[in-house]
């Protein structure tokens, strides 16, 4: 046997070992596990959750199992379970989102199709480095790992170096549905669940895939697959990762950057998928580079600084005005607002940015000075100590009781911590 035929003996091994493993993995992903009835109970809660305001969830929950029964009926007997789209538009972090909500008996469908079937078949077929969508992941995971390719880059060429920033341009509108279609026809084994999900994606139109769907936040994960393991596997970066329509790749030259963007273009032409220009470029490391609205660069000692955008820091000046104007009027009450700030200064005490929140403190208490000496919310401020900020105000709240309504009373004081 020579050194071909031992070659096409190892691929047909590892070609073999695969395809036991897919058909062990996919095996459960079947119309019935998809219809079964705990599934879909256990989908309708999960559904429920944060949404039992809307009417709609009210509807279905409130005699949940007969309408899990009905669904299971649909499913197998194979009806449409498409009703329809509630479309709105929604800015989120400074951008336009047209969204396609699905209505909720087949949002809990959805969901059931989505966690018995098309997770545990295509997400084992991603790289690790894709950090949209997936349990355990998200943008935190994506920065992380963006810090540990930066760091890998220093310990081998210092500051030296280039990182090519990609974005693929109007990704949800312009996903071409037949790529996807094959896709998850070659991830799954029973047809029934192959033309369910196509009777959703032929829904949507005859291009694009709507936000507001989870089926859709899969599909558009895994679609450019294909570029993720072409990128990893034969160009070979030095580091790669994706999230969503965003990606990078890092190298010391410049020029192999400007080659493999190049041959990327090519890969995502051949899945109907456009890059954008505007936001697509090859950056100096040194210079620094915004990704997933943060700005990163390397100081002089190799520390890897990740700070928030100007504009995220400008939308949240804003909204605090907003919702200073929607308390005035009684739209709000003061402790949804310092949920909304405290939220947004959970997110800041994970990056760079401690000048950046102790003036948004000093503006979030100028605007809410007034309602806190009323008895109103003001506690910003309660954890700055836990993260060694010492200068930071709290409110302290002396011999405070609770009246009917559940609101708290008392004498309340603007401190400072020591």
């Amino acid at each position: 046997m020579n050194s071909e035929e031992r070659r096409a003996a190892r691929r047909k091994r590892r070609e073999e070992r695969r395809a036991k493993a897919k058909a062990e993995r996919v095996k459960p992903c079947t119309l019935e596990a998809v219809a079964d009835l705990n599934s879909l109970c256990k989908a309708s809660k999960q559904a429920a959750g944060g949404v039992m305001w809307k009417s709609s969830a009210q509807r279905y929950m409130k005699d949940y199992l007969r309408n899990a029964v009905k669904s299971r009926n649909d499913l197998l007997e194979g009806r449409d379970i498409c009703r329809g789209f509630i479309r709105f538009d929604l800015w989120e972090r400074g951008k336009l989102r047209h969204i396609s909500a699905v209505h909720f008996p087949e949002r809990v469908i959805q969901k059931s199709l989505s966690q018995n079937a098309l997770v545990p078949a295509i997400v084992p077929t991603l790289i690790t480095a894709n950090s949209a969508n997936i349990k355990g992941r998200g943008t935190d995971y994506a920065l992380k790992l963006l810090k540990r390719h930066l760091a890998d880059h220093w310990r081998r060429h210092r500051r030296e170096g280039y990182i090519l920033l990609g974005d693929f341009s109007d990704y949800f509108a312009r996903i071409a549905h037949e790529p996807v279609k094959r896709q998850v026809a070659g991830a799954l084994l029973d047809p029934r669940v192959v033309a369910l999900e196509h009777r959703l994606i032929d829904a949507q139109g005859e291009v694009g895939l709507g936000l507001g769907s989870e089926p859709n936040q899969i599909c558009a994960v895994a679609h450019p697959n294909r570029i993720d393991h072409y990128v990893t596997e034969m160009l070979r970066p030095e580091a790669y990762g994706r999230y969503m329509d965003d990606f990078y790749l890092i190298h010391e030259s410049k020029e192999h950057l400007q080659v493999c963007l190049l041959l990327i273009g090519r890969k995502c032409a051949e899945l109907g998928i456009e890059l954008n220009p505007r936001k697509t470029r090859v950056v100096k490391l040194t210079r620094g580079f915004t990704w997933l609205k943060k700005r990163i660069f390397y100081t002089e000692t190799g520390r890897i600084v990740v700070k928030p955008c100007r504009d995220s820091i400008t939308r949240e000046r804003r909204k605090l005005k907003k919702m200073a104007r929607m308390v005035a009027d009684g739209v709000m009450t003061p402790e949804q607002v310092e949920r909304s700030y405290q939220s947004w200064r959970g997110g800041m005490k994970r990056l760079d940015a401690h000048r950046s929140v102790l003036a948004m403190d000093a503006l979030y208490r100028s605007l809410f000075e007034n309602l806190a000496r009323e008895g109103g919310v003001l506690n910003a401020g309660q954890t700055w100590r836990r993260h060694g900020w010492e200068h930071a105000p709290t409110l302290a709240t002396e011999g405070a009781t609770h009246d009917g309504t559940g609101n708290r009373r008392g004498d309340q004081r603007l401190q400072t911590a020591a």
